[in-house]
């Protein structure tokens, strides 16, 4: 591959740059049309939670768990049945 550079965002990274019909194109900026998407933090919202019904044992325990992993920063992966309130 010859030395490509991006004339929108000047890319010469090769594994961002991708070849269609021929034709070089940069792969960090096309689907932003040129624009850089600048990185803002987002910080935590404070809401309160507040259930309508009371959670079983099994529910409770595993709520604690997930909340605990949050706050510790570790990622949780809940497998249950659709419907199953989850969300």
């Amino acid at each position: 591959m010859e030395s490509y550079k991006c004339p929108i965002c000047g890319n010469t990274d090769i594994h961002s740059i991708g070849i269609l019909n021929g034709k070089y194109y940069c792969r960090r900026c096309i689907s932003f049309k040129g624009e850089e998407v600048e990185h803002k933090p987002s910080y935590p919202k404070k809401v309160p939670i507040h259930l309508e019904y009371e959670l079983s044992p099994e529910q409770k325990e595993l709520s604690d768990k997930l909340v605990d992993n949050y706050k510790k920063g570790i990622d949780s992966l809940v497998f249950a049945v659709c419907g199953s309130s989850k969300t």
